[in-house]
């Protein structure tokens, strides 16, 4: 049987019973400021990397583990029954739990004073944020929509890139205060190394995050019709999976390969500005973050806006994908080339673009094409097989190739160029291929409900 999606009707669109525009967007604006904090907390140990490697005694490949494998094992084991429990229980009190957790566990990043301590301390964040993106896709989905889903996942999207940008901004900043010192004081934990205050300082606003997020609503969950739902048993999310699989794992992988790039850049960034251009550690931060913030609204904001311009249906989102990741593959493979930061910065702003269009675009397809009774787990294994192909690979795979067959110390550079290009030319590849077949698969005006039960 011929599987499809539902084009958006005046039912979906016109549905009285969706949240008023300002609860919606009064629960994006608090979902968007929880993502940013998210990734001011993953993303610190970027602009951390030369300190922590002169205090601990450890090599670019370690520092890379930090990065990717030890926070994304963890965040993507956890994330299926998490995204299965999501899907069951209220999502708000799953979101805030998991707020606390992961900013505990950050905070106690800047305790670590042992590689295996940072290691374990990772994990634990890593399990903490599982719980937000499953569910705030959910959230989102049940309060906008179809026609206006695009912009609504752009807003949440663009936490990724202001939080990754303002991770290395606020650590550049602690980093200059402390400079003459080498060590700061705080309150109650006495001295403590630069780098340590970072993870400190970053953490602790976490919690008044999640005081915030106890006072959401929680919207009804919705069909595509517009009507509330119960949830799926996993028998039907694995016969809709199954029947979908061709759009699922292009959408899934696609976005893996925009991970496995955009990590490979992001996570040696300030390192590309130190070691290549020489500039200082605050210079590199404050560069490498503002252009990342900079670009993070060109993309996200601009993509979803495209998007729904262009009717809001799946395959329009995907097609604007693989078009935004031509400029990817332009980008990836020359702005670590540059001979001077100008030229760099103005290519990793290219490349960046590319890399943040499909974070709101592909998810607002996968939401579009997923029943709602089986979102939240959808989404976890979405996020299960972007961040193992990204987040645990592109780190490390870069400082595997730099330490191998680059070790002088500007080799960081051809590594970034490699896999950050050829990451993209993977996913424009799959982008391309599933826009075809959403568009084949909206042209037989086969619902969800009815591509589960093929």
């Amino acid at each position: 049987m011929q599987s499809g999606i539902a084009s958006p009707t005046s039912a979906t669109i016109n549905n009285p019973d969706y949240p008023k525009p300002t609860i919606a967007w009064f629960t994006v604006a608090v979902l968007f400021i929880a993502y940013i904090f998210s990734f001011i907390d993953r993303m610190i140990i970027g602009l951390l990397v030369e300190p922590m490697k002169a205090d601990l005694q450890i090599s670019d490949t370690e520092i890379s583990l930090l990065q990717g494998m030890a926070f994304a094992v963890f965040y993507t084991i956890a994330g299926i029954p998490i995204g299965r429990l999501i899907d069951r229980s209220s999502r708000i009190k799953i979101i805030t739990v998991g707020v606390c957790l992961w900013s505990f566990m950050t905070m106690v990043c800047g305790f670590a004073g042992q590689y295996w301590q940072l290691f374990l301390a990772r994990m634990g964040v890593g399990v903490g944020e599982a719980t937000l993106s499953p569910a705030a896709y959910s959230i989102i989905s049940d309060s906008f929509a179809p026609n206006r889903l695009g912009m609504a996942m752009g807003v949440y999207g663009l936490g990724s890139a202001v939080g990754a940008g303002l991770a290395f901004i606020i650590g550049a900043a602690v980093i200059s205060l402390v400079a003459s010192t080498g060590d700061v004081s705080l309150p109650i934990v006495g001295d403590v190394r630069a780098w340590q205050a970072a993870f400190l300082i970053v953490g602790a606003p976490g919690f008044l995050v999640a005081a915030v997020l106890m006072f959401l609503p929680e919207p009804a969950r919705r069909s595509t019709t517009g009507q509330p739902v119960t949830t799926a048993p996993s028998s039907e999310v694995l016969a809709f999976a199954k029947s979908r699989k061709g759009v699922l794992l292009g959408i899934f992988f696609g976005v893996g390969f925009v991970n496995l790039s955009v990590f490979a850049a992001v996570s040696w960034l300030p390192v590309l500005y130190m070691r290549t251009y020489e500039l200082g550690l605050s210079e590199a931060g404050y560069i490498a973050g503002g252009a990342m913030v900079f670009a993070g609204f060109v993309g996200l904001l601009g993509g979803g806006w495209v998007c729904d311009k262009l009717g809001g249906q799946a395959h329009h989102r995907m097609m604007v994908s693989a078009v935004a990741g031509v400029g990817g593959i332009i980008g990836g493979f020359l702005f670590p080339l540059m001979p001077g930061p100008i030229g760099a910065t103005i290519l990793f702003i290219i490349f960046f673009i590319a890399c943040t269009t499909p974070v709101g675009a592909a998810i607002s397809a996968l939401q579009q094409i997923s029943p709602n009774t089986m979102r939240a787990t959808l989404s976890a294994a979405y996020l299960f097989v972007v961040n193992i192909v990204g987040m645990a690979l592109g780190p490390t795979a870069t400082a595997l190739i730099g330490d191998t067959f680059f070790p002088q110390a500007e080799g960081i550079r051809y590594a970034m160029a490699i896999v950050a290009g050829f990451g993209f030319v993977g996913a424009v590849t799959l982008f391309y291929m599933t826009a075809r077949r959403l568009k084949s698969d909206a042209e037989g005006a086969v619902t969800p409900a009815n591509a589960a039960s093929a």
